[in-house]
């Protein structure tokens, strides 16, 4: 059986904070709003970020008990370089520098209102030398 859709959650004490930090800057549009509960959507896609109030009696004990995030969501746009400008601009602090990887990315690591990580990336083309060592003949 193959899962119909996917979607993600950040938990957190300001729901809305996050939501607006996402709209912001990633330009999700928000499609519900309970304000314990908000997801959020860019267009059309096949995917969605919900955010749930933490303690809300939907959200297990044990999660809502969690405060520091180890997971890392991925955004990939189509210019990292102007994306990480703008998050600058508006105040918003980069975890990493932005780095070229030899294996086709350029990106960097931000965290959101909550403390998620987010790595945001563009794809690039790989290093020739490194593909050559680290593709299948």
């Amino acid at each position: 059986m193959q899962p119909a859709a996917f979607g993600a959650t950040v938990v957190t004490a300001h729901p809305a904070k996050v939501a607006a930090f996402y709209a912001e800057y990633f330009d999700l549009q928000i499609t519900i709003d309970l304000g314990w509960f908000i997801c959020v959507r860019r267009g059309d896609a096949s995917w969605e970020l919900a955010i749930t109030e933490r303690g809300h009696a939907s959200v297990p004990a044990a999660v809502s008990a969690t405060t520091e995030s180890s997971n890392v969501f991925g955004f990939v746009v189509d210019d990292v370089d102007k994306f990480a400008a703008r998050l600058v601009e508006g105040g918003v602090e980069l975890a990493t520098e932005l780095v070229t990887e030899p294996w086709g990315q350029r990106h960097f690591f931000v965290r959101d209102p909550e403390g998620t990580w987010l790595d945001v990336i563009q794809l690039v083309a790989p290093d020739p030398e490194w593909l050559a060592a680290n593709t299948p003949t």
